[in-house]
């Protein structure tokens, strides 16, 4: 999904453009509206924008004082500047900015500014396509020093101990990695939620290194970043903010607040990126705080949790995560040694996600293990693995108390070493399975909830802003995946019922109210009356004083 912003002092102009593009054809296009620069900076400090359409004359700001604004916060947005006079000193020093795609009379008309939108998406669209990199990374894939970097990272995840700064940097330059030893982290986590036709584990491979290099190539305009794959379905990134070093508690919160806002409007571009050029779904979660080094693996661990806090399981989530410093030490992936706790792990992944390869992973568990049940400690340390595993996934997911009822859990009480393997693979199994329906019953279940809360915010909030983007954040998705998923659940877009919910209170307020025509329009979400005016008169064929009079 791309963002215009349209920024104009002028209520008449700015509502005018505001209108006209939102009933354009662009496909998957947010409009929004600033009635002042410096509103328009609140935006861009709230939200990542890929089009600016902007007044040059403006109070207290012009225009190339917000281009200014603009790239520092993001440097790949396009921008298009209105003028109603011909000013040649604006226009020279517009063109020689590479941001700027043209600079436009507010008199040569709406076909012109359309065009110019249209090619600065375009030029956004060229710069975001990764589909011609699909032939280089099989050809030219560098195996070793990516493979070493990948290494160090795993590793540094697994140790516990405080490091040593001076060690650490060395071991980091040893690999060519960006990164500073004596500075924290932003730990973001990438969970592919469909595979869709990416079936053979060659292309999953592939796919998982694609998905690293689009993150990379779209947040390496302001940060140092590395991204790995952790597992089949995982690849963690880790970003520093760029230029001199910092220290994060003495005096640059700032510049690591403004890079958590940069990390955090371009992740929602990755997952485009991801489901347009790779048709990959994925889900996002990034820390809202940035963490020491030591820190990493448990924060890792937290981030891939998170994924099942809330509704809405196997969709496109964008999460911040609260991580916790002092909360227990999470296992994960990384601290398996054997190839049984691998399976082990893989199952309980894909059950969690009700993929229906979750089989295969529980046919390769049960095959490695039998080999080596004939060692009483392999023995025990299999079934108390795979009964630790299962009591973990029920809580993680909330099921555990349905399972005491519905699949007798307290069977595993009376497991122990002598327990027939035979017995034991078929109570797994139909645990596993029992959790797959569950799970689906429950998707069914999230979807309502999402639905509930989308349509309660709207409802409650009419004269708020009711953006796609603020929507989307109330149920955390992302937005154009909000998008797409309401109208496939729905029949209609977002717009065409917060529309209806706008007529339906109207009519409210014009029957039951004593309100001029001026509330009724802000009560509404209406900032201008006479468009409020257009859009009741076309929604239901007559204005609102005549509704009024007609009805009362």
């Amino acid at each position: 999904m791309q963002r215009m912003l349209i920024v104009d002092d002028e209520p008449v102009i700015l509502d005018g453009l505001y209108a006209f593009f939102q009933k354009a054809d662009f496909q998957d296009m947010e409009i929004i509206k600033a009635y002042s620069a410096f509103e328009a900076i609140e935006w861009l400090n709230s939200v990542k924008i890929d089009i600016v359409l902007s007044d040059i004359c403006m109070p207290g700001m012009d225009g190339m004082e917000l281009i200014e604004k603009i790239m520092d916060r993001w440097p790949r947005c396009k921008v298009l500047l209105l003028t109603g006079h011909n000013e040649f000193d604006y226009a020279h020093q517009a063109i020689r900015n590479p941001c700027v795609v043209d600079y436009l009379l507010k008199t040569e008309g709406m076909s012109h500014i359309r065009a110019a939108v249209e090619r600065a998406l375009t030029q956004i669209s060229e710069e975001n396509d990764f589909r011609y990199q699909h032939a280089w990374f099989r050809s030219k894939l560098p195996r070793a020093l990516p493979q070493l970097q990948r290494q160090l990272l795993l590793d540094l995840l697994k140790r516990t101990e405080r490091h040593d700064i001076a060690s650490l940097q060395e071991e980091l330059d040893a690999v060519q990695l960006p990164f500073m030893s004596n500075e924290p982290v932003i730990p973001v986590i990438i969970r592919v939620e469909e595979w869709n036709n990416y079936q053979s584990q060659a292309d999953r491979s592939l796919i998982r290194y694609a998905v690293a290099n689009v993150a990379e190539e779209l947040l390496q305009d302001k940060v140092k970043v590395k991204a790995i794959d952790l597992d089949y379905q995982v690849i963690a990134c880790f970003v520093q903010p760029k230029a001199e070093p910092l220290s994060f508690h003495t005096g640059q919160q700032e510049k690591w607040e403004q890079t958590l806002r940069f990390v955090y409007g371009t992740l929602e571009s990755v997952q485009q990126s991801c489901a347009d050029c790779l048709n990959l779904s994925v889900s996002i979660m990034v820390s809202e705080q940035a963490v020491e080094w030591m820190e990493l693996s448990q924060a890792i661990a937290q981030l891939r949790l998170s994924i099942h806090e809330g509704p809405g399981l196997g969709m496109e989530k964008l999460l911040r995560v609260h991580v916790q410093h002092d909360s227990p030490y999470i296992p994960n992936i990384l601290n398996q040694q054997s190839v049984t706790s691998l399976h082990l792990d893989q199952i309980r992944q894909r059950v969690t996600a009700g993929e229906r390869e979750w089989m295969e992973s529980f046919h390769k568990w049960t095959e490695a293990s039998k080999e080596g049940l004939q060692d009483p400690f392999f023995r025990m340390k299999i079934y108390s693995g795979a009964g630790n595993g299962l009591i973990e996934l029920l809580h993680e997911l909330g099921l555990y108390e349905s399972a005491m009822e519905e699949i007798a859990l307290s069977r595993m009480l009376h497991f122990d070493i002598h327990t027939p393997w035979s017995d034991l693979v078929v109570f797994y199994q139909s645990a596993y399975e029992w959790i797959i329906s569950k799970r689906s019953v429950t998707r069914i279940h999230d979807q309502s909830q999402i639905l509930i809360t989308i349509h309660h915010y709207i409802k409650h909030h009419l004269e708020d802003d009711l953006s796609l983007t603020r929507i989307a954040q109330e149920v955390s998705l992302n937005p154009s995946y909000l998008s797409r998923w309401y109208k496939r659940i729905t029949g209609k877009g977002i717009s065409d019922y917060i529309h209806d919910r706008r007529i339906e209170r109207s009519k409210e307020l014009l029957l039951g109210s004593t309100c001029k025509m001026h509330e009724i329009s802000a009560k509404v979400g209406f900032s201008d009356q006479h468009y409020f005016y257009r859009f009741f008169k076309k929604a239901t064929g007559c204005t609102p004083q005549e509704y009024r009079d007609q009805k009362s």
